[in-house]
């Protein structure tokens, strides 16, 4: 009897991202698929640059939903995830557009997942993209503050102790770095996570939406890792302005939205970490870009609000991540 196929569905989100997705597209259309059946989504989030027209004329086996609003990276990301889902993929691997993948990354992907089945979320290390080079020859800034920072929890940055999300030595894999999270640029995630703990939060709209699905992945019991010798190129801030006011408001309101859901921060350190971000954000010196002390306190008066009317939502998501950090292991 014939060993079933792995299926693996990639999603790439894009809002007005022409300019990236030959590249990208091209990259994931000549992957190996050694051993696995491979799916291309493309989820178009409103754009007006051409994108979806371009797409079908390019690449009429990648599969297309536009979208008729921006739902956001997290909320269009999960349209994709569902139609991976229900076409009964078994992998999920979401590629942002400014990326380039290599030929054997989805494949050396797959055989990691199928031989360590504990692991829930894997991602490879970034390297600088270059548009004109294949080669895998420089970390960008998000892998080299990755390793900076290792397997320490997610503000560590913050100076603030708290233990580290990393899984124990007994079943470990090789090679691998149990970062607090992989970054949604290149997620790779085995299908029956998101079917235990559901799909992204869409609170988060854009940004700590990856931090958050890591976490639940961990409380149920299952790894989170870096694969060390696997790579992808990622330019970075192709969609999204790094220091624009779109990035400043939802990174901002969004850590503490993380945080604040976050059962093992007791109140007192959660309190203290806020307290440190407040002063941060009221000079607009904070997460996301510099602004004007006038900017910065007007940007948090308008996350607080946020904040403030998502408390109902908060208490909830808190208790519920109670339970699934309390429940026996896997």
């Amino acid at each position: 009897m014939t060993a079933r196929r792995p299926r693996v569905a990639t999603v790439t989100v894009g809002t007005n991202e022409l300019k990236w997705l030959d590249r990208c597209l091209g990259s994931l259309a000549a992957c190996d698929t050694t051993g696995f059946d491979l799916d291309i989504h493309l989820v178009d989030n409103a754009s007006a640059d051409g994108t979806v027209e371009h797409v079908e004329r390019a690449y009429p086996g990648v599969r297309i939903t536009r979208n008729d609003r921006n739902l956001g990276f997290t909320g269009a990301n999960n349209v994709g995830i569902r139609q991976a889902l229900a076409d009964g993929a078994d992998y999920v691997f979401l590629v942002n557009p400014d990326t380039w993948t290599p030929a054997g990354l989805v494949r050396e992907l797959v055989e990691f997942a199928e031989k360590w089945p504990d692991y829930g979320v894997l991602g490879p290390m970034q390297y600088r993209y270059d548009p004109q080079s294949e080669e895998l020859t420089e970390f960008n800034a998000w892998t080299q503050t990755a390793l900076w920072l290792g397997e320490q929890h997610t503000f560590a940055g913050d100076g603030i102790a708290h233990p580290s999300p990393a899984g124990g030595p007994q079943g470990r894999a090789p090679r691998t770095l149990e970062h607090a999270y992989v970054q949604g640029s290149a997620f790779f995630v085995r299908a029956e996570v998101f079917r235990e703990i559901g799909l992204f939060d869409q609170a988060f709209h854009t940004y700590y939406e990856e931090v958050d699905l890591c976490r639940r992945a961990r409380w149920a019991g299952w790894r989170v890792a870096l694969l060390l010798d696997l790579g992808i190129q990622h330019h970075g801030g192709g969609g999204v302005a790094t220091g624009s006011d779109y990035t400043r408001i939802n990174m901002r309101r969004n850590r503490y939205y993380y945080l604040l859901t976050d059962p093992e921060w007791n109140p007192l350190k959660t309190a203290r970490l806020m307290s440190r971000w407040l002063v941060d954000d009221l000079r607009g010196r904070s997460v996301g870009g510099t602004t004007t002390p006038l900017a910065g306190s007007r940007e948090t008066a308008e996350a607080l609000v946020w904040l403030a009317r998502r408390a109902p939502v908060i208490r909830g998501r808190r208790a519920a991540y109670r339970r699934l950090s309390a429940r026996p292991a896997r």
